[in-house]
């Protein structure tokens, strides 16, 4: 005769230290999305604002190019980088917390709670790094390509400009 799964299996009851951690993993769970929803939105708005001033500056110069539109072109996206980039750091910051909330019931729960390999939140090696490192990743990552692009797409219209290749 075959045992049923819920045999086998220890059953889980939480102590009170593992309902606050669970209860501090939720909740830290649900911040990291909303930065991501943010770090999202931020893109959008920043294309926004960017198509809006660069717009509403050519309309005031009399449909005619001027430093001006280069300088809000390169400031923007900078500011928006810069926004972005803090949310990114803390979102990995948190990862970090919730990697050690995850640690911490696996120590106290000597019986394994889920019978799979161990999946951190977030890399052990990005949460680890030293503080400037992780400064640097907040600038520097895949997420962040759009600003670069229209910090660069800006710098070369602006040598195009001042060579006097358009007008």
């Amino acid at each position: 005769m075959s045992q049923s799964m819920s045999d086998t299996t220890p059953e889980y009851r939480k102590s009170f230290d593992d309902e606050l951690d669970w209860t501090l993993f939720d909740q830290l769970h649900k911040v990291v999305l909303q930065i991501s929803t943010f770090c999202f939105r931020t893109k959008q708005i920043c294309l926004t604002v960017d198509i809006a001033v660069i717009g509403i500056l050519i309309k005031i110069l009399d449909n005619s190019l001027d430093t001006a539109i280069f300088v809000a072109g390169l400031i923007i996206p900078v500011c928006f980088w810069f926004l972005d980039s803090i949310a990114y750091f803390y979102q990995v910051k948190i990862r970090r917390v919730m990697n050690n909330i995850q640690q911490r019931l696996r120590e106290r729960n000597t019986k394994p709670l889920v019978q799979t390999d161990y999946a951190r939140v977030i890399e052990e090696k990005r949460a680890e790094k030293p503080t400037w490192n992780r400064i640097y990743h907040s600038f520097c990552n895949h997420s962040m390509w759009l600003y670069l692009f229209l910090f660069i797409a800006d710098i070369v219209l602006w040598v195009a400009y001042k060579a006097q290749v358009i007008e």
